[in-house]
Order: C-alpha cells, then sequence, then structure tokens
C-alpha cells in the first residue's frame, strides 16, 4: 500500500476548510442609540456581539436570515456599557446570512 504525501492529503482538505466560513452583513437600525457589532461564525452557527456604547439603556432584536429558512429572532436588553452575544445554528449549507439589528431605548 502507497502512502499519500501529506501535501496531497493537505490539499484534499483544503476546500472544506475554505467553505466552513460564510459572510454575514449586519445591518444595524438604532434610533438614536450608539449600538455597534460585529459578526462571526463557528461551523453553521452565525454570531453577532451586539455593544451598547451609549448611556441609555437599549431593547434589541437580531432577525437571522440565511436562505429558504424561517428568520430567526433573537432578543436581548443591554444596558450602558454591556455587549452580549446573540447565535443562530443552522440546518443547511450556508452561503450568506443577513442579520437586521433593531434597536429601541428602553
Amino acid at each position: 500500500m502507497s502512502r499519500l504525501p501529506p501535501v496531497l492529503l493537505l490539499s484534499c482538505l483544503l476546500p472544506a476548510v475554505a467553505l466552513a466560513s460564510f459572510p454575514i452583513e449586519i445591518e444595524i437600525n438604532a434610533e438614536g442609540l450608539n449600538i455597534s457589532a460585529t459578526s462571526d461564525d463557528v461551523s453553521n452557527v452565525a454570531t453577532v456581539t451586539v455593544s451598547n456604547n451609549g448611556d441609555t439603556t437599549a431593547e434589541c432584536e437580531g432577525t437571522f436570515v440565511s436562505g429558504p429558512e424561517r428568520p430567526f429572532p433573537r432578543r436581548t436588553i443591554l444596558e450602558p456599557g454591556e455587549s452580549t452575544v446573540l447565535t443562530q445554528p443552522f440546518e443547511r449549507a450556508i452561503t450568506l446570512v443577513r442579520v437586521t439589528l433593531n434597536c429601541k431605548p428602553k
């Protein structure tokens, strides 16, 4: 039995690793609040870190949309200076996730 060179073996795995990441677009509707958000992904889970950089408590709802799956709303209340992570796992292969983040003063 012949052994495959390690480089050949790694090159076979490269396409699978390259497809593991997907873009996440975030639209923020903050109604005058100082809200920021960053995104990341792990396998088939989209994450958005939401930060309240202002001095007013905020009620936020993030809606995750990926293709034909139904939208998934996630709700949180953020005190001034607080951050939280909203997550959403998906059942199907992901090519793009759109997140709409709506925040209003509490």
